[in-house]
């Protein structure tokens, strides 16, 4: 679902969310909704990767609508790409914690899928985008952990490709 984020003059805005018993309606942007967005960026992906609808409060409107931007689709990828390195080469790892080495080599053309779907020119879904940066942001996730098999990994990201295709 396409979402919009107007800006206006000298950065101020406007996001369309769902009122309750409204419909949609456009509210303005404050300081402190863009502040409260950035502080709560965890918690908004987790929620948006769940499936919240972005049009749902104006942090998880602004938070959506900065997921969906190249610049952060390419620092996703690019996050992803050193995750492959790190699994194919312990010396060239940029990756502060430890990667699960077995399961990102299995998984390594479905890793390069995702990378290739982020710096795709066109939109995405940006549930999908939100589980990409939850699954990066895990510690504890199959990207990481140390007893890894790999089929988690890959249903994982099976389930980030089919998120990150926008809906005719």
């Amino acid at each position: 679902m396409p979402l919009m984020v107007m800006v206006g003059a000298r950065g101020t805005g406007a996001v369309v969310v769902v009122e309750r018993g409204a419909g949609l309606g456009l509210r303005r942007v404050r300081l402190r909704d863009r502040l409260l967005a950035r502080i709560r960026a965890a918690e908004l992906d987790v929620e948006l990767a769940a499936g919240a609808s972005p049009e749902s409060g104006v942090a998880l409107a602004l938070h959506a609508a900065h997921l969906c931007e190249p610049p952060q689709r390419r620092l996703l990828a690019r996050s992803l790409r050193h995750v492959v390195a790190a699994a194919e080469n312990q010396s060239a790892s940029r990756v502060k914690a430890p990667v699960c080495r077995p399961a990102v080599r299995r998984a390594r053309s479905d890793l390069e899928a995702v990378i290739e779907r982020l710096l795709a020119a066109g939109p995405v879904d940006v549930r999908g985008v939100a589980r990409v940066r939850t699954l990066l942001a895990d510690g504890g996730g199959p990207l990481y952990r140390g007893e890894c098999s790999g089929h988690e990994l890959r249903d994982e990201l099976s389930g980030v490709l089919a998120a990150l295709d926008v809906a005719p």
